[in-house]
């Protein structure tokens, strides 16, 4: 016979109270990797710099030159800007805001 009076305990679902993730954690292997990549390019630099003077065809050594700079300059994006329409959506109106906002908060660190 079973006795339906007895509590039944429920357990709940996640951690468990208490339980902290320490945030985010860098994987070991990437962070070797990485390390290695750099010591290589560092190593290797003399040589790559040979190699790069040692091109003869000038269109072959501007195109290296300009996969070279990929890495260390952006590439370049077209933006669109689209004002918007109206008085109150102007660059000017905007800024006037913005000034008044900070204005407002410098007046009330002053008082404090």
């Amino acid at each position: 016979m079973v006795d339906n009076n007895k509590a039944t305990i429920k357990k709940k679902a996640g951690r468990p109270k208490g339980f902290t993730t320490k945030g985010r954690m860098t994987r070991l292997e990437n962070v070797g990797a990485e390390n290695a990549i750099r010591l290589f390019i560092n190593h290797k630099f003399a040589a790559a710099t040979q190699a790069w003077e040692e091109i003869e065809d000038p269109y072959q050594k501007v195109n290296t030159f300009i996969k070279l700079m990929e890495f260390v300059i952006p590439k370049r994006r077209s933006v669109d800007f689209k004002p918007e329409a109206g008085p109150e959506n102007s660059l000017e109106a905007r800024l006037s805001k913005m000034m008044k906002e900070q204005n407002a908060v410098n007046n009330n660190a002053d008082g404090n």
